[in-house]
């Protein structure tokens, strides 16, 4: 029998379930029989594989508890990233799952890191808000002698091993698009992921590596979108506001695109038909950029976490991981494969490949 623990930010009191087959799940909301389905559909797989059944790990007790201390439940690529992780702990019966949610609060989630090591979990998984802002307690975890994994955004301190697609390619990607597009030349505006992460630094950077070869395009001015819709539009108002001429978008995220592009509506410039180009990879984008809302979507899948927990157990295992690499950072990383940058030309091939199972935003520009 599994037991998956859950702090609810709101709920002061721990709650404990116990996980039959058909027994749903925290915040996902799926069962371990639909999880243990949804994995066969996970594209990493191959990637440090495990076979079913109880993990054996010299010196440990027979349950082992993996701590997973998540930026924030507020954006379905988080719940997305949960469900990997679920679905591959629901594979093996012996361990146990310590989930904490850290609101998007950076001094929340490292007090949860420290929770974590006070529960005396056996490895913990990380995802934090902020890079710099979450390496004390990354240091923290190193210090307890126990693996520590880092996952999407990294912190510029030592771990056992980060784990993530390359942010910096896929935005060359997505900004190779834009300038072809553009025909080289254009005004466009930039609305990035929470300042200091770092795949909003990434994918910044990425952008920049390509208009550097294009000094025709323009970028009029550039702010914080923080990964979600709330603050993208007011930000994509004032770009309109102060721009009469907007060529193209360049946003984070697809959260901020669909808040940018109501922004637009609301402005009366549908008419300009400014184009975006965003990242998230989820099956609404890709159905967004085959409608021609989205012209090209970054294709960062959430679902990692399934190769976080098999690197912890790696790790735990005293097995080596085949494809890590010292980086600019202390300690190591394991860079997963670049997925295609998703356009209309093959927006058809991915719908179906991507993560989610809601619809896009009814586009306003498009009633």
């Amino acid at each position: 029998m599994r037991k998956i623990l859950w702090l609810a930010a709101a709920v002061a009191s721990l709650m404990v379930s116990q996980a039959r087959a058909d027994e749903k799940l925290p915040v996902t909301g799926k069962t371990c029989t639909e999880l243990q389905a949804f994995y066969k559909t996970l594209p990493f797989t191959d990637i440090l594989p495990m076979p079913a059944g109880p993990v054996k790990v010299s010196g440990k007790p027979s349950d082992l508890t993996i701590g997973f201390s998540q930026t924030g439940f507020n954006h379905p690529w988080r719940i997305a990233m949960l469900a990997a992780l679920q679905a591959e702990a629901c594979r093996h019966p012996n361990l146990k799952l310590v989930v904490l949610d850290g609101n998007v609060d950076v001094a929340k989630q490292s007090n949860d890191v420290h929770d974590l090591l006070t529960r005396g979990v056996d490895a913990v998984l990380l995802s934090p808000v902020e890079s710099a802002a979450l390496a004390p307690a990354a240091r923290a975890v190193m210090a307890a002698n126990i693996p520590l994994i880092v996952m999407d955004r990294d912190v510029p301190t030592d771990k056992t091993l980060f784990i993530g697609q390359s942010n910096v390619t896929m935005a060359e990607g997505v900004a190779g698009k834009m300038a072809k597009d553009l025909g080289g030349k254009g005004n466009i505006v930039v609305i990035t992921g929470l300042k200091g992460s770092s795949p909003a630094v990434d994918r910044d950077q990425g952008m920049k590596n390509v208009l550097a070869k294009y000094p025709g395009i323009k970028v009029l001015a550039t702010g914080d979108g923080q990964w979600i819709r709330d603050p993208a539009v007011p930000l994509m108002e004032d770009f309109l506001t102060t721009y009469p001429k907007i060529d193209a978008l360049f946003s984070h995220a697809e959260e901020s695109s669909w808040g940018a592009e109501l922004a637009i509506a609301r402005a009366g410039r549908c008419k300009d038909h400014i184009r975006i180009y965003t990242f998230d990879g989820s099956n609404a984008g890709f159905k967004a950029v085959k409608a021609g809302t989205f012209q090209a979507d970054g294709n960062y899948t959430p679902y990692i976490a399934d190769i976080g927990l098999r690197a912890a157990l790696y790790a735990l295992m005293k097995k080596p991981i085949p494809g890590e690499k010292t980086y600019r950072f202390p300690g190591h990383e394991l860079v997963l494969p670049d997925s295609p940058v998703v356009t209309a030309a093959n927006a058809d091939q991915w719908i179906g490949r991507g993560w989610g199972d809601f619809e896009p935003t009814a586009d306003p520009c498009r009633k």
